[in-house]
């Protein structure tokens, strides 16, 4: 998984870029085999002005999807918003990779059948 981080109107810090790296692992690491690259843009939005505008954006591309999966949130804090947008992205790429491998499908299926089964029991004891 490669990850590029870019900054507008944001100081990138050493320390920044490895609070980003480490949310990211921890958010998409079991999914870092069907992972091609993850681009985060951190920006202020207002400038000094204050007020909830720190806009971090995170961007996935997976391995066998055209479609990239996007997050993003708006906050006042600038790791606050890095810490949602990574736990927000890892819920969708799990999602984005349910659905390329049908676990989604299954498990609905399974679950209708189990429910049917259970109103056959009840219905005919």
């Amino acid at each position: 998984m490669r990850v590029n981080i870019h900054a507008s109107k944001v100081e990138l810090s050493p320390t920044i870029e490895e609070y980003v790296e480490r949310r990211l692992l921890f958010a998409l690491g079991r999914f870092a085999d069907v992972t091609r690259t993850v681009d985060v843009t951190l920006s202020d939005i207002n400038g000094p002005k204050g007020g909830q505008d720190k806009l971090c954006r995170m961007r996935v591309k997976l391995n066998r999807q055209s479609k990239p999966v996007i997050a993003d949130v708006l906050h006042e804090d600038l790791r606050t918003s890095i810490d949602l947008t990574a736990d927000r992205l890892g819920r969708s790429v799990g999602r984005a990779v349910d659905r390329q491998s049908g676990l989604r499908i299954a498990r609905r299926r399974t679950a209708a059948v189990s429910s049917r089964a259970g109103q056959l029991e009840t219905t005919f004891g």
